[in-house]
């Protein structure tokens, strides 16, 4: 340990009771990049000893943390595996901007490859690559030195087939006066986190991002010092510690106040949002997405915004122009917040008799090529399909009464897309949606995107960030894991 470093009595507990916890989530079918891209989170947790009572006695908030810990941090890794049909510089690019920064220095971005210079820099440069992407700890437990010993713990419990450990130090937060913020203040930032991933095993590769081998023995020798640092630490505590851990209950927020969080909680009922055509929805589905991605959040207030001024008689390629800057997975979940997918919607009643559409008829309706003036099909927006469009001038809008009329789109010929059918349509008003319904008899097409993924299980592994392209993932299954004696962390702030 460093003199630099905050004193043990100072840590808000016993640093030997913290405990790991893993969990990933996916679909059982792959989507998209989810067969080449898994996003782990590590729930760093402090445990309350069984056998133990605290000086001023035990509360119900101690029992809890006897069966599942309390929370005071977590990791995010990502693993890109490689002998898949996908190029894994476009699935880190498809997850978040700071993937694929690190992505772009390793892999060739044309074939998804590793480029030669990281073949020379890797002992054996065949296998999968594991980003450790962030550590977040809670402020009273920075300072002491936890952080590189909770990222070794992980990335050596999920480095199995990794050729190599890729990581790019940075600050995970800014102060409130970011605008203020110098590059010489930053620059420093960058080195003190540089020197912590130093300390377990990582080297300074090219263009900012440092790579671990885990073919060498370097990082499990310096693995087992941390520990040894971990249980130096722990011994230091216990003595200046009052007694034992005090877990105290959270005090419950003012009526009326915003109740704040390390990292936000999944929306109840949002994932029975996704492949919804009501407008009522877009709100909670977009925030789900938000909760659940890695997006800056000053854009996700952007984008929540948006999303509450739209009206039926709103232009959506006018938003698509005010969005156009934000991240493009941001892009997408604004576009299918606001616009349902023509295989969410039972248009055939409606193109049998058209009499029937009734207030439905006013229904904007967005597609690429919705006339054929053009060579090539037609397609929604969103995530409608692979090639579906961004929001903006170039869409074609108009009615879905005058869709119905376009005969040559309907042809098995025409410009109609066979996965998207071609076009998005503009979410339902109260009044349409519950017109829809009674002509439909409430039947919805089955989607291969929105309705099965409807009704998966609770999700705990999208955090920080659902797939930008994908839904959100099925059943997640959870491990744990006892740290020996010590706990890792990317940054310790």
């Amino acid at each position: 340990m460093t003199a630099s470093r905050r004193p043990a009595p100072e840590l808000p507990g016993d640093p030997a009771r913290l405990r790991l916890v893993y969990t990933y989530g996916h679909p059982i079918a792959p989507y998209d990049f989810e067969d080449t891209l898994e996003q782990w989170h590590v729930s760093v947790r402090l445990f309350h000893a069984e056998a133990e009572e605290c000086p001023q006695g035990c509360s119900e908030a101690c029992e809890r943390a006897i069966e599942e810990g309390t929370e005071i941090g977590y990791l995010l890794l990502c693993r890109l595996r490689d002998y898949t049909a996908d190029n894994r510089w476009e699935a880190a690019d498809a997850e978040s901007g700071d993937l694929e920064s690190i992505a772009s220095t390793v892999l060739d971005p044309r074939t998804g490859q590793y480029t030669d210079a990281f073949d020379e820099a890797i002992e054996c440069p065949v296998g999968d690559l594991l980003i450790l992407d962030r550590v977040f700890l809670d402020t009273p437990w920075r300072g002491f030195g936890l952080g590189p010993v909770l990222a070794a713990e992980a990335i050596r419990r999920l480095a199995g087939g990794c050729c190599a450990v890729a990581a790019e130090p940075g600050m995970a937060e800014w102060p409130d006066d970011r605008e203020e913020v110098s590059e010489s203040y930053r620059q420093q930032a960058r080195r003190k986190i540089a020197a912590l991933w130093e300390s377990i095993g990582f080297a300074h590769f090219r263009e900012g991002v440092y790579l671990l081998d885990p073919a060498l023995r370097k990082a499990g020798d310096l693995l087992a010092q941390r520990r040894e640092e971990l249980l130096e630490l722990s011994h230091a505590y216990r003595p200046r510690a009052a007694s034992l851990t005090i877990v105290t209950e959270p005090e419950p927020a003012a009526q009326g106040a915003v109740a704040s969080d390390r990292r936000p909680q999944v929306r109840e009922g949002w994932l029975e949002t996704i492949g919804s055509v009501r407008a009522e929805d877009s709100l909670l589905y977009l925030q789900g997405r938000c909760q659940q991605a890695g997006w800056d959040s000053r854009d996700k207030r952007t984008a929540l915004a948006l999303v509450t001024d739209v009206t039926s008689e709103t232009d959506l390629r006018e938003l698509g122009e005010q969005i156009q800057d934000l991240h493009f997975g941001l892009q997408k979940a604004f576009a299918d917040a606001v616009t349902f997918s023509a295989d969410s919607f039972n248009v055939g009643p409606f193109r049998e008799n058209p009499s029937r559409l009734g207030p439905l008829a006013g229904v904007w309706v967005y597609g690429s090529n919705l006339h054929g003036r053009y060579t090539g099909r037609s397609h929604g927006v969103g995530d409608a399909c692979q090639h579906a469009r961004s929001l903006g001038p170039r869409l074609e809008r108009i009615s879905l009464a005058q869709l119905l009329e376009l005969e040559d789109f309907w042809q098995w010929n025409g410009p109609m897309c066979s996965f998207c059918s071609g076009w998005s349509g503009q979410r339902l008003t109260e009044e349409q949606y519950a017109h829809y319904l009674s002509t439909t008899d409430g039947r919805r097409t089955t989607s291969a995107r929105g309705p099965a993924l409807a009704r998966t299980a609770e999700t705990l592994v999208s955090w920080p960030r659902p797939r930008d392209r994908r839904p959100p993932s099925t059943s997640p299954t959870s491990s744990a894991c006892w740290l020996p004696t010590t706990t890792p962390a990317k940054h310790d702030g």
